[in-house]
């Protein structure tokens, strides 16, 4: 039956972690797992800014909708409250109902998004981009020159 271990080893090894728990308790079409998540809200992303804009500060993102259902919504944390948002849209909602993650969750897997109340945050704050041109970084070298003819026929017209 497996390899045997001491009691005080069994106890730690097979005490669930708070990631682990939710992970079995985690809605259909959202994750925790860390690979999804790791790429976003990291300092001076354009989630983190936003999130900073409207007043979040020491961000934690809790959840994604998974990459297989293609649903790009979040809920993050900040201090003691939670948020929900979208990363298509710039605006972040503070969840008012309920107000604990485990139940955030539970609502989430009964009722889906419409188990959740929100209140629409207001930006506070700006952040200040780069223009596009300065984030492009000049390459030395022959520079390409398309010419363009808005009246050339295309391939389609053929």
């Amino acid at each position: 039956m497996g390899i045997p271990v001491s009691h005080s080893e069994h106890r730690r090894t097979t005490k669930p972690s708070l990631t682990s728990a939710q992970a079995k308790n985690m809605p259909e079409g959202w994750t925790n797992d860390p690979s999804e998540l790791e790429e976003f809200f990291s300092p001076g992303s354009g989630e983190a800014d936003l999130a900073q804009c409207h007043g979040l500060r020491d961000i934690k993102l809790l959840v994604m909708g998974t990459r297989d259902s293609g649903d790009m919504q979040h809920i993050i944390k900040s201090g003691r409250r939670y948020y929900w948002g979208y990363l298509m849209i710039d605006y972040i909602f503070e969840i008012t109902n309920p107000k604990t993650f485990p139940a955030i969750l539970r609502a989430l897997a009964t009722k889906g998004d419409s188990g959740l109340k929100y209140r629409k945050l207001k930006q506070v704050e700006t952040v200040e981009m780069e223009p596009r041109e300065q984030r492009v970084v000049e390459e030395e070298g022959p520079r390409l020159f398309v010419p363009y003819n808005p009246n050339a026929p295309s391939v389609s017209d053929k």
